[in-house]
């Protein structure tokens, strides 16, 4: 991949309606396993990597959708934001999609997506170095993001670049998360 087919930019509104051109997809092997312990004020638990049968594949489960296209459009006219997008070779293969929480001083990462033809590269450490920089100027404590236990990649590419578990929530996407293998993991990369 040469640095010229590749660009990192603001994102503009016209580059909303083109976020399909984006395959931010997935394949994993593992999931990570809620393992509880205790009961009540004593519950705990702690995730535990297993492989699976056969590979998850989140095929178009991230689409763009024109809900998912209205959302980031609101984010984005907020105007308070980091709102990038990654140019290659001139479509669009990358977001990255931040926005703060003014209430506890630290911002949400809604969206830090690579194309699955441009992985690898480093652009994904490039993005999270640029919301890091962005975060730590706006004086924000720390970052946020969400992802699902079964997007193990995802989750070992954040505990790689120094974040921390932070919680996690077993019925976030629907009452029958733990058993689809789809809960929703928080991690936190603290800024100050």
């Amino acid at each position: 991949m040469s640095p010229a087919d590749l660009r990192i930019r603001p994102m503009s509104g016209d580059d909303i309606k083109r976020l399909p051109e984006i395959c931010p997809s997935f394949v994993s092997p593992t999931v990570l396993a809620v393992e509880r312990s205790g009961a009540g004020v004593e519950s705990g638990w702690r995730l535990v990597e297993h492989p699976l049968p056969e590979p998850f594949d989140k095929g178009s489960g991230y689409d763009f959708d024109p809900t998912e296209q209205a959302n980031i459009r609101r984010r984005f006219e907020r105007g308070d934001g980091l709102h990038l997008v990654v140019e290659y070779r001139g479509r669009l293969a990358g977001i990255l999609d931040v926005t703060p929480e003014e209430w506890n001083s630290t911002a949400w990462v809604w969206n830090l997506m690579l194309d699955t033809g441009i992985r690898g590269q480093g652009i994904g450490r490039e993005l999270f170095r640029r919301a890091v920089e962005w975060a730590r100027r706006m004086g924000y404590r720390a970052l946020i993001f969400e992802t699902q236990s079964n997007n193990v990649p995802a989750c070992k590419f954040y505990a790689a670049l120094g974040c921390r578990l932070d919680g996690l929530r077993e019925t976030l996407y629907t009452n029958d998360d733990i058993t689809r293998g789809e809960v929703a993991l928080f991690w936190v990369y603290p800024i100050r």
